[in-house]
């Protein structure tokens, strides 16, 4: 083989590309990764990581602050919590360096542009210019974000998430446009650090994707934590002023007001990633901003495959991952069918929340006999012990197979409890599994195993004061 053919060329450096180049590499494949910027992408440099050590960290300050045991306030530099967060990064970066190259994938910094089918010209940084051939491809170009028409993103008074990691200067007042995942992890940010947080969403609820009765709980567990919450209400127009900082006027159920910040913050949303890839010369056309695949994430250019955010929504990094190790699996050679991934969605904020799977009245759509177990965090012995009594546990499962549908999850650690559900209903493991599996004592997944319980009237730890509607009743 030419020096400057593989078998295996991974376009994008993010948890999907390292992914599937080190997947490849472990397998004997010649593998080449081409990233324009820092490898990681936008999870470990933008996303999942920074915010991550923010939450830790601001959370912590909240934690001491509301200690019963504790008296008086902390000295806190905002400065070593940004350099704690810039370590966390750079560590997470040179370790995806070392695994790379301790598994033999040759990483190259540059721009990547198709030339044809199987060929990429890449443009490095030292501005010299190499194409390259490949038996097999694979686009992990991440996602682009979109914040539409109206506001516009100056880095100073509005901002970005970017400039939200930033932590450069902490404003008095902010406000947090979009009250997805984004908004409302950024809204725990801030709010642990003390300011004023106002959070406005055009949808009904906050979190609109999530499951109704958790969107409720948590939009009264944000104003508990004095975190504003503005619904049904969009943003019309934003004034920049150097006395008062920027003044939104709103557009809600009552007509038209104002609000004044220091800071807007714009979550936007995300579109797939393919600017200068020059995809027509490998025969791709984005079908609504997504090129278009079949199960096995392999486009209608044979050889060619598209992973993670650039595959289009959820946009989440676990997904993309998983899509890595199903595309290089059919690059060497499983060719059968593969089966749907239950992909969970997970929110970092305060408290967590996150889903897999069917909600009741989806499942109700879907022609499924529902039944809904529920148990509260409140009668978890671990959950007391960390002072923790907010969330809940519900398990929608079919009346009929015992088959669990969907799992929605509010409280602490909710985004580790998850993996139980979505192991569960990847492998097919229904209530009658789990209600017969020893769960350690005490713990927190404790609450999963008496959800399962529950469905069936049996929860130990639940204190009975009625029954719960079940939909379809």
């Amino acid at each position: 083989m030419a020096e400057n053919e593989c078998d295996l060329l991974v376009v994008g450096g993010g948890p999907g590309g390292y992914t599937a180049a080190i997947r490849g590499a472990q397998k004997g494949l010649k593998t080449v990764l081409v990233e324009k910027g820092s490898l990681g992408g936008t999870c470990l440099n933008r996303g999942c990581v920074p915010t991550k050590s923010l939450l830790q960290d601001t959370g912590m300050i909240t934690a001491v602050r509301t200690c019963r045991f504790l008296k008086g306030d902390m000295k806190i530099s905002v400065q070593r919590i940004a350099e704690r967060k810039g370590l966390v990064v750079e560590g997470s970066r040179q370790w995806v360096r070392n695994v790379l190259s301790g598994n033999g994938v040759a990483t190259m910094l540059g721009k990547a542009s198709f030339n044809g089918p199987k060929t990429l010209k890449v443009e490095a940084t030292d501005g010299s210019t190499k194409e390259i051939g490949a038996s097999k491809i694979v686009l992990a170009t991440g996602a682009v974000e979109d914040y539409g028409a109206g506001l516009q993103v100056d880095g100073q008074n509005i901002c970005s998430t970017d400039d939200a990691l930033s932590l450069k200067s902490i404003p008095r007042r902010l406000a947090v446009v979009g009250a997805g995942n984004r908004g409302v992890e950024f809204a725990s940010i801030y709010r642990n650090l003390g300011v004023s947080v106002v959070l406005i969403e055009k949808d009904k609820r906050v979190l609109p994707r999530l499951h109704p009765e958790l969107a409720d709980r948590y939009k009264k567990a944000l104003l508990d934590r004095k975190i504003g919450v503005l619904t049904r209400t969009t943003v019309l127009e934003a004034h920049e002023s150097p006395d008062v900082g920027v003044t939104l006027t709103l557009e809600g159920e009552k007509g038209r007001h104002e609000v004044q910040v220091d800071k807007v913050l714009l979550t936007g949303h995300r579109h797939p990633r393919y600017e200068g890839l020059g995809l027509a010369s490998a025969g791709l056309s984005p079908v609504d901003r997504v090129v278009e695949h079949d199960a096995a994430l392999e486009t209608a250019v044979e050889g060619i495959y598209v992973i993670g955010d650039a595959a289009g929504p959820p946009y989440y990094a676990h997904k993309a991952i998983s899509h890595a190790l199903v595309a290089v699996d059919h690059i060497l050679g499983n060719k059968d069918s593969h089966e749907s991934l239950f992909v969970p969605n997970c929110i970092y904020g305060d408290p967590e929340v996150a889903t897999v799977g069917l909600t009741e009245e989806q499942a109700l759509k879907a022609g499924r006999s529902v039944r809904v177990g529920e148990f509260h965090f409140v009668g978890n012995g671990r959950a007391g012990t960390m002072g923790v009594d907010q969330g809940l546990v519900l398990m929608v499962s079919d009346s009929k197979t015992r088959e669990i549908l969907g799992v929605h999850i509010m409280g602490p650690q909710a985004t580790e409890l998850i993996s139980l559900a979505t192991m569960a209903m990847q492998n097919g493991i229904d209530l009658e599994g789990i209600k017969k599996t020893v769960f350690a004592h005490p713990t927190l997944a404790e609450t999963f195993f008496e959800a399962a319980l529950a469905t069936d009237g049996e929860a130990i730890h639940l204190l009975v004061n009625g029954e719960r509607h079940e939909p379809g009743d």
